[in-house]
């Protein structure tokens, strides 16, 4: 399979007591690593035994130590390297469990950088071979460039498994990705026609709304659609079916990435050929790993195995 990065980004990590806005705080502790959703997702793949081709768009500015750490985790890596320095997210983990996001903007890229991106990307697809991208685009990449991603993939004979957010998804839902993943506020941010600042919180009644926002989906003729709710769990809804599937009590250290992790572990159990069902209690299983580390996405195959079983069958 082909994981497709267009906005990396690094994760910058700050542990403290207490985030306290408008004051100078001192980190317990700092930590880096090479992220963006896709390379979440990838981290998923490879912790349920695939061999993912991962292409990332990456500013030339910090890119040295981004692509090396990624080679020195197994990850078989190609970037296709643009003017600029590569962005940067701070996330900050409070003792309480809050979390708070600030995502950077990226580098811009012009449409000849883009253009040579996809083209490379399409080249290298298979006949039937899927083809997965999360995330959001880099300023100088709008709505209709994912329009074009999503065709052009189709036509070069992939499967597009794309997560991307309620400001870029609704262009690309006419166009027809073969399989969507939102978090719930994304499904129905999408469906109710309102982009907003995403909520943490699930909120109440989770996993039915859930269900409601994969069956709309699919309405709107996408073969495949999970939507997934935190710990509350997931939904689905494709051609030959529907279903749920209750979340996992497990211990969160970094819940960054786990819906990525997520994608991974369901695509990768698609393409060995599981059936849907099993596939949804795959990527559940990743996910749930990937929250017990703190690498965003960073599952581990044996703790996969172990969060598989509980699961039982599909």
């Amino acid at each position: 399979m082909l994981v497709v990065c267009p906005n990396p980004t690094v994760d910058r990590q700050v542990l403290l007591g207490e985030l306290l806005p408008g004051t100078v705080e001192r980190a317990r502790e700092n930590q880096a690593f090479p992220a963006g959703k896709s390379v979440s997702a990838a981290r998923g793949c490879l912790a349920n035994g695939a061999s993912p081709e991962v292409h990332v768009l990456l500013p030339r500015g910090g890119s040295a130590w981004y692509l090396q750490t990624l080679q020195d985790e197994g990850m078989d890596v190609t970037a296709r390297l643009i003017p600029g320095v590569g962005r940067e997210s701070i996330i900050v983990y409070e003792d309480s469990g809050r979390v708070t996001v600030l995502n950077g903007a990226g580098a811009r890229v012009s449409a000849g950088e883009w253009e040579a991106f996809v083209a490379a990307v399409c080249d290298r697809i298979p006949p039937g071979g899927w083809v997965i991208c999360s995330g959001s685009f880099p300023p100088g990449v709008g709505p209709e460039a994912l329009v074009d991603l999503v065709t052009r993939v189709a036509k070069a004979g992939g499967k597009l498994a794309l997560d991307t957010g309620p400001v870029w998804l609704p262009a690309a839902l006419p166009a027809r990705p073969w399989l969507i993943t939102p978090n719930l506020a994304e499904a129905e941010a999408v469906l109710s026609g309102e982009a907003d600042s995403e909520p943490v919180e699930v909120g109440a009644a989770a996993l039915e709304r859930a269900v409601k926002a994969a069956a709309a989906l699919h309405a709107r003729g996408i073969p495949e659609v999970v939507v997934t709710a935190g710990s509350a769990g997931a939904a689905w809804c494709t051609d030959d079916g529907s279903g749920r599937l209750a979340g996992l009590q497990v211990e969160v250290r970094n819940p960054i990435g786990a819906g990525d992790a997520f994608m991974g572990g369901l695509v990768s159990a698609l393409e060995r050929g599981e059936p849907f069902a099993a596939a949804v209690r795959w990527g559940m299983a990743t996910a749930c790993s990937a929250i017990e580390q703190w690498v965003p996405g960073g599952a581990v195959a044996e703790r996969v195995g172990l969060h598989r079983a509980r699961l039982g069958h599909a």
